[in-house]
């Protein structure tokens, strides 16, 4: 017999509402990228007058959530940034100014923690790095309000799905449990960990397709002492893998007077032999504390970025070559002639000598003594050594007019046509601009000086013969021990396992026509054709970069992505509780 207590009980069933479902968010990655959108996310819960729950699920298989792979926190110190540490900052400076003690700068951390690496101007160990980002994760963490509730899990995901309007996600587990599907989905994905760039078609034991994890890939038993290695690429993970054959077996570097000198070990490599595409150097860096506050040359910076946001938009978008090379050529031209005014340089027709100089770069092929002597001059300049010179106001001028050049060419700011010209420009200037600091540029000065660094074969072909590894170049060939692959993957190209595979073949995502990055809009919605944006989706980081630019960076400063997802999800939020 059913009890009075079990008939009002009942009743009471029937007249309350059924209870509302949370809201459930999966951030796939959680690299910088992801944890500054989830920064930007506790922040908008916070200030939001809705209560309903929130269930918040992270998917990073790396151990160091916030740091990621690239950031690990464990990988070998000699492993350097290429971003001056006062430019580190994971929180927005209004939260930083609000209560710095908790939420440092790299730098206020590092006085702290790493005294001796709390220069403004020095280049941080990418480990050390790793420690601030990773102690940043868990104060975000903190940050949430009650009503929503965080779980990591450390798997990868390999499978997604939309159906019935949310997502479905599958890991490399077994079992996941029930809650696989969610409402929105972060996909902030980096470099989808330490993969390989396309293969150097010779599969062998002799053949290393990575370079990183270092400690993984570049061990004396994988590279034995004394080996001849050759090296495919000549950019900074080139640099990483040369410092990693010797700095990581013990050879030490000695810096005097500006000078590097390497001291061998005997465990290093014998000889290491880069090859590349175009032989082309990365130059470095300028050392900051060489530069000091220039008011002329910081006005030069501010109208050049001025002009370029001053520039009409076209319906059609930018050209580059007739809209924004002219801007870049000018803003170059005034900042050397204000620091070096009787160069040759301001003899010519306006701009007519830098483009001239930047064409010839472009197309050159570079002698080995020719590069080497590039590497040096750069290194000269950096460290005020030497009068600055074209290649210094090229690449310094890239550097500060690159802000402006997001604004204006993320999101379709560029025309379908140009796009072209941009990458292949882009592409220099960035050996220009963004090279290695001039400590790391002098360290693979050194290696040279000590004939560990060959550069005798920048531009050789990889020859199979007999189960020999041969690069030969010009008539000449050397046998090498070991082949190393250290390019990485170009933003656009994906494993083939790839979440973004499975979208883009979907039909979720698609690629921006002419830049080649995924299409997104200014919250990271995906857009389809006809403008038509994927709802409960959003896709940050490098498999964007074209439709964004820049996405090779920790500045917060560059991208206001993570506020307008953060935003956009408390929007969905708010529709759902209203249902």
């Amino acid at each position: 017999m059913m009890t009075t207590l079990q008939t009002t009980q009942r009743t009471a069933d029937k007249i309350r509402p059924p209870a509302r479902s949370p809201f459930k968010i999966a951030v796939v990655g959680c690299g910088p990228k992801g944890m500054y959108c989830l920064e930007r996310l506790a922040y908008e819960l916070a200030r939001s007058r809705q209560q309903s729950e929130v269930h918040i699920t992270i998917y990073e298989p790396a151990p160091f959530p916030g740091a990621g792979a690239v950031y690990h926190p464990r990988q070998p110190h000699y492993l350097r940034m290429n971003f001056a540490s006062e430019f580190i900052n994971v929180w927005p400076e209004t939260v930083h100014r609000r209560d710095p003690q908790s939420f440092p700068t790299l730098v206020e951390w590092l006085q702290n923690t790493y005294p001796h690496y709390a220069d403004p101007s020095g280049f941080a160990p990418r480990a050390i790095v790793g420690e601030y980002l990773s102690a940043s994760f868990q104060k975000t963490l903190q940050l949430f309000p009650d009503f929503v509730s965080v779980t990591r899990v450390a798997e990868k995901v390999t499978g997604i799905q939309g159906t019935n309007g949310r997502w479905l996600l599958e890991t490399t587990a077994e079992t996941t449990g029930s809650e696989t599907a969610f409402d929105e989905v972060l996909l902030a994905l980096g470099h989808e960990g330490w993969r390989a760039a396309s293969s150097t078609g010779s599969p062998s034991e002799r053949v290393i397709e990575k370079v990183f994890p270092v400690k993984q890939m570049l061990t004396p038993a994988r590279v034995p002492r004394q080996s001849s290695v050759g090296v495919r690429g000549f950019a900074l993970t080139f640099i990483d893998a040369c410092l990693a054959l010797t700095e990581g077996r013990g050879g030490t570097f000695q810096c005097e007077n500006r000078h590097w000198k390497y001291l061998p070990s005997g465990d290093e490599a014998q000889t290491i032999v880069p090859f590349s595409r175009t032989g082309h150097p990365m130059l470095a860096k300028p050392d900051r504390r060489y530069f000091p506050g220039n008011p002329e040359l910081d006005q030069v910076w501010e109208q050049g970025r001025l002009r370029i946001l001053k520039l009409k938009q076209p319906e059609a978008g930018l050209d580059f070559q007739t809209s924004l090379w002219p801007v870049i050529l000018k803003t170059a031209e005034d900042a050397l002639l204000s620091l070096v005014p009787d160069h040759p340089i301001g003899t010519d027709t306006p701009m007519v000598g830098l483009n001239n100089w930047f064409q010839d770069w472009s197309n050159r092929t570079f002698s080995p003594a020719e590069t080497f002597q590039c590497l040096q001059q750069s290194c000269r300049v950096a460290t005020g050594q030497q009068t600055p010179d074209e290649a210094w106001a090229l690449g310094e001028t890239f550097r500060q007019l690159y802000s402006a050049l997001v604004r204006r060419i993320s999101y379709d700011g560029l025309a379908v046509t140009s796009w072209a010209d941009f990458q292949r420009y882009a592409r220099e200037m960035e050996r220009l601009a963004f090279g290695p600091p001039a400590e790391n540029a002098g360290r693979l000065l050194a290696l040279i000086d000590a004939g560990i660094v060959n550069l005798d074969y920048l531009q050789a072909d990889l020859v199979l013969h007999q189960d020999q590894l041969i690069l030969a170049s010009k008539g000449k060939q050397t046998t090498v021990d070991r082949l190393i692959n250290a390019v990485i993957p170009a933003c656009d190209q994906f494993s083939e396992d790839s979440l973004l595979e499975i979208l883009l073949s979907s039909g979720w995502i698609r690629r921006m026509l002419g830049a080649g990055g995924i299409a997104v809009d200014g919250a990271a919605r995906p857009i389809q054709l006809e403008e038509q944006k994927t709802k409960g989706l959003a896709i940050i980081g490098r498999s964007t970069e074209g439709c964004v630019l820049g996405n090779d960076t920790l500045s917060r400063e560059l991208h206001s992505y993570p506020d307008q997802w953060a935003r956009s999800v408390c929007e969905q939020i708010a529709i759902k509780d209203k249902r």
